[in-house]
């Protein structure tokens, strides 16, 4: 993620990042968050549903450890929490699939095929790196349905 989005979630949720004092970096998680830039919407989604979760219900916030795209989906390491909290971050990363890891979008998603990554056919086509691994659709039949609509409309208004 590019330092500006990520220097935004740590200002605005430096509470979670508090126990951190690492000196060989300028930011508070040690390699930063390793995702790229289209998922900064839901990461700031995730962490201000937690911050007043946590605030409303005057409990010890979290402490992060470390946030990073692994196989095509976000994976987000913290230590405190309950249960609650554990359902909010399992509900992130069920929709990190289906969110474009570049761009943000929910249109015509997929996963590219050796290194994973979750990405919209869009960008599969730009991007240097991912442009030369195959591009496989989401499986997810609602989703199918819903770009088969969407081209529909798309061609009607042609």
């Amino acid at each position: 993620m590019n330092n500006l989005l990520q220097k935004t979630l740590f200002k605005r949720y430096s509470m979670f990042f508090e126990h951190i004092k690492d000196s060989t970096s300028k930011l508070p998680i040690r390699f930063g968050i390793e995702c790229n830039d289209g998922w900064f919407t839901l990461l700031d989604t995730l962490m201000h549903r937690i911050m007043t979760y946590c605030v409303y219900n005057k409990i010890e916030t979290i402490k992060i450890k470390q946030i990073k795209e692994k196989f095509g989906g976000l994976e987000f390491y913290y230590d405190n929490g309950d249960d609650y909290i554990k359902g909010l971050v399992s509900e992130a990363r069920a929709m990190s699939v289906k969110i474009c890891e570049f761009c943000g979008t929910t249109y015509n998603v997929g996963k590219t095929r050796g290194y994973i990554s979750t990405i919209c056919k869009d960008c599969h086509l730009v991007h240097p790196r991912r442009k030369k691994l195959e591009w496989i659709p989401n499986k997810d039949n609602r989703l199918l349905k819903l770009v088969k609509i969407m081209k529909k409309i798309n061609e009607g208004t042609k």
